[in-house]
């Protein structure tokens, strides 16, 4: 059975009397949702409180003429999902601030109803078809807009990152505008800057994307675009790390993404330059080495454009490393414990006089003295420029 006139006008009561108390009602309204999602925190409490406020207004005033949403209220369910893309809420806590909103309007109906009319308690069934229809039009007119503006918004950093890669690789730099894209990304152009590179041979324009979803939901601000060859990232504020798990992490997987990874260095001056380390820390994956960074690489890395050029001088030695492996791992062991004999021995489980012998003969047939600065640096050249030892 419809509702009687009886009912009606004893909601529409309520209804009208909630109206009245709604700036009051609107403050414990956006408390409650603060407390039971604190990320809207990040949402400007007065704004909150406006948009809680005028949404109330309008679905009160529509339960009391038993009205469903009209093309005013989607509207501005529609601008609310848009700006809460814009600020970078979650949809899902968007949508569940929308439920306590709903939560709470069918409290405040039910218990005035108990207070004042009790006998029309049970016509309040017939509401519950109505506000239903209300949740689902509105939060699906505002979700649909929030996923509009999210893709949006992708594709117009997606093409801002791409304009601030070719000003930081032109040739000269183009700082100034650099600048002001670097900006409207989010980033501090007087901050420091890390720049991580992958081939984008292995990076199709579907893995990209994901990628580039995923690094939104790092701590961090971070964008990524591809540039020629590479698929460069540009980060503040992040761990590295966690962006190179990131990218291994986006299926096929396989051995885990090749990444390169630049050195963190102040100014836009300095994100050029960490592309330029990142670039050259690429070159060095291979193998188990997945991800270099240039911290640790930047001797071979650093070279890595030169070698052609450099390599008359290291021919020796790269034919000696090829032919007599046990000299070469001599030489590495050597340096990588600290020059002394004795500890380079006990690791290759050899005795100290015959890892002293391979030293001499390394330097007798390539013409590098190890146990010389020059001699060792050349030597180390040689076998991480051009030969995996």
């Amino acid at each position: 059975m419809p509702l009687s006139d009886a009912a009606r006008q004893a909601i529409a009561r309520i209804c009208a009397q909630i109206i009245e108390d709604l700036p009051s009602i609107s403050d414990e309204m956006v408390r409650r949702i603060r407390a039971e999602i604190p990320e809207y925190a990040f949402i400007p409490a007065e704004e909150h409180r406006q948009f809680v406020l005028h949404q109330g207004r309008m679905l009160f005033a529509c339960i009391a003429e038993q009205s469903p949403p009209q093309a005013e209220h989607l509207a501005y369910a529609r601008e609310l999902g848009r700006r809460r893309a814009e600020q970078g809420l979650p949809i899902e806590l968007m949508l569940g601030a929308y439920h306590v909103t709903f939560r709470e309007v069918w409290n405040m109906i039910l218990r005035r109803a108990e207070a004042e009319h009790p006998e029309h308690v049970g016509d309040l069934a017939y509401l519950v078809t109505l506000i239903w229809t209300w949740i689902r039009d509105i939060t699906g007119n505002a979700s649909e807009a929030y996923g509009e503006e999210v893709r949006r918004t992708q594709v117009t950093r997606a093409t801002l990152a791409h304009r601030l890669f070719t000003a930081l690789t032109a040739d000269p730099a183009q700082l100034e505008p650099a600048a002001t894209l670097a900006q409207a990304l989010g980033y501090r152009p007087d901050g420091e800057f890390q720049a991580l590179c992958l081939s984008a041979e292995d990076w199709p324009d579907d893995r990209t994307e994901q990628l580039r979803n995923r690094v939104t939901t790092l701590p961090g601000e971070l964008h990524c675009a591809t540039f020629g060859t590479r698929l460069l990232l540009l980060g503040q504020r992040h761990n590295p790390d966690t962006v190179a798990e990131a990218a291994a992490a986006i299926p096929p997987a396989g051995a885990g993404a090749a990444v390169g990874v630049g050195l963190l260095r102040p100014g836009l001056t300095g994100a050029v330059d960490s592309i330029t380390d990142a670039t050259q820390a690429l070159c060095r994956t291979g193998g188990q080495q997945r991800v270099v960074h240039f911290a640790n690489a930047w001797l071979a890395a650093g070279l890595g454009a030169q070698a052609t050029r450099l390599a008359p001088l290291f021919t020796e030695a790269v034919a000696t490393a090829r032919t007599d492996a046990h000299l070469a791992e001599a030489v590495v062991a050597f340096a990588d414990h600290g020059l002394s004999v004795a500890a380079a021995a006990r690791a290759l489980h050899l005795h100290p006089n015959s890892l002293a012998y391979r030293l001499n003969r390394w330097h007798e047939l390539t013409g590098f003295d190890p146990r010389s600065g020059d001699g060792l640096v050349a030597s180390l050249v040689a076998l991480r420029l051009y030969q995996s030892v």
